[in-house]
């Protein structure tokens, strides 16, 4: 049987535009720490602009799903582009602290938006028969985008300003806009298969599940250790002196994430997610206490692969997990709920791990962090006793596809 398109035009550009713009938003979140390290000395006040947006975004996250079943969702992908240009465009007119963290707060409306706009048009526009393989790559391309944002926000500002910065990420969103502009409205695949039956239940029913709290728990927990390399690793350059160079923390841990994805989907499929989720939990705190006591950027590496190796398997391999917790039509519940507490998760280790960095400094910040992964293993271990790391086998293939849907 041949097989249904996967790489058509509509792929391709809900690719592009979803890359570039993870790219260009995490640039602006690694860049404001560092601009307001020029303006002040605490580094809880860039924790609190994370935090402030952080909350926006989760707030946001209970009203969009209803917003989106209500407009056209190309319509509202181009007014969320719009508005996120927007809220870029007024960081030029006025940068005193207070009004930055009112700009962070849109920008996280904006952002919650435009991630779950993204993720629903990809998945209308992948065939269900090529399902996995599809979310796998769009995934892959929304990581990298991840990734490669803070990278190129602390090389770009040990040479230029922050408002070049500015103008460079508005050209960037001004890209992804147009890519909206060629995007079509409802773009599923139709293929020969039964018509799945939709249950009209009140929106709230479908907010929460307790099965799958404690998967939803440890991503938080997983993000909180996250918050810390996006917000502060630029100024932990600065402490150690190597300057922009530290940047290069996130290509090794780009090139460690991408290879373990590559091959930790089928690991999970074949032998399940305790196999995946211990050495990663070891590896990441392994990789935080190196980057604490970091004197140079032969270490910096290290800890970055280390890192990067948990970074590409913790969240996707628990909400593979959580998946295989729920029936199928509680699937929107578990996402939805991974969503809002990875938003909490990196709220509050934004602000958290900036009152500590004022007092231990960035370094010891670092390896502090690193309690986070040891407090996953933990919870993990006792919490996933009652369940056999060889259920996820027992579940049908499609079972692990969604576990790619990387917060941003």
């Amino acid at each position: 049987m041949r097989k249904v398109k996967l790489w058509t035009n509509q792929y391709v550009i809900i690719i592009l535009l979803s890359s570039v713009m993870f790219a260009s938003f995490y640039m602006i979140t690694a860049g404001f720490p560092i601009f307001v390290s020029t303006k002040s000395n605490n580094p809880a006040i860039a924790g609190i602009m994370t935090t402030t947006l952080m909350l926006a975004s989760l707030i946001t996250r209970f009203f969009a799903s209803v917003i989106i079943q209500k407009v056209n969702m190309k319509l509202l992908l181009i007014i969320s582009l719009v508005y996120f240009l927007g809220t870029i465009g007024l960081t030029l007119v006025n940068q005193s602290i207070g009004f930055l963290i009112f700009i962070r707060a849109l920008q996280g409306i904006g952002f919650s938006m435009l991630t779950i706009l993204v993720f629903t048009i990809s998945s209308n526009i992948v065939p269900r028969s090529r399902l996995g393989e599809g979310i796998v790559f769009f995934a892959m391309s929304t990581s990298v985008g991840t990734t490669m944002g803070p990278l190129i926000a602390i090389s770009y500002l040990a040479n230029f300003s922050f408002n070049s910065m500015i103008v460079l990420t508005l050209g960037l969103m001004a890209f992804s806009l147009v890519c909206s502009f060629f995007t079509k409205n409802n773009t599923i695949k139709k293929e020969e298969e039964k018509p799945q039956e939709t249950k009209k239940e009140p929106f709230y029913k479908y907010m929460f599940d307790k099965r799958v709290l404690l998967p939803c728990i440890l991503v938080a927990l997983n993000y909180m250790a996250i918050a810390g390399t996006v917000n502060f690793i630029g100024a932990f350059g600065k402490e150690i002196n190597v300057g922009g160079k530290i940047s290069q923390f996130f290509i090794a841990q780009a090139i460690a994430m991408v290879l373990v994805r590559l091959v930790s989907g089928k690991i999970f499929d074949k032998w399940g997610h305790r196999i995946l989720i211990i050495p990663a939990g070891i590896a990441g705190a392994a990789g935080l206490v190196l980057l604490g006591f970091s004197t140079g950027m032969g270490m910096v590496w290290v800890s970055g692969i280390l890192f990067g190796i948990a970074y590409g398997i913790v969240h996707p391999t628990i909400q593979a997990w959580a998946l295989t917790l729920v029936p199928p039509e509680k699937k929107a519940t578990a996402n939805s709920m991974l969503l809002i507490f990875i938003d909490f998760g990196l709220a509050l280790g934004s602000v958290g791990l900036g009152f500590l960095a004022k007092n231990v400094g960035y370094g010891m910040t670092f390896s502090y962090s690193a309690a986070f992964m040891v407090v996953i293993l933990f919870l993990y271990l006792i919490g996933s006793r009652k369940k056999s790391p060889s259920e996820a086998n027992k579940k049908k293939r499609p079972e692990r596809i969604k576990l790619a849907l990387d917060k941003p």
